[in-house]
């Protein structure tokens, strides 16, 4: 989808038909259109996920779902 959405801009289309003809946001389309255009066939190329690194590990974690999952503590069964 991605070089499809470069041959499109190339072919003399504008960025709302190509958000149309390929199914996706305007702003996608501006977005894949600037990276090519700043780094070439590498800027196609999804980038890594950004964020907050986690705060708990996968094993804190997997007790805090176990906690949820199961009754409070002192009720009758």
């Amino acid at each position: 989808m991605r070089a499809r959405m470069i041959e499109l801009s190339w072919s003399g289309l504008r960025v709302p038909t190509i958000a149309e003809e390929l199914g996706c946001s305007q702003k996608t389309v501006r977005c894949r259109l600037h990276r090519f255009n700043r780094s070439g066939l590498p800027g196609l190329d999804d980038l890594g996920r950004q964020g907050r690194k986690r705060r708990i590990t996968e094993e804190e974690r997997s007790r805090i779902i176990a906690l949820v999952k199961s009754g409070p503590p002192g009720r009758l069964r």
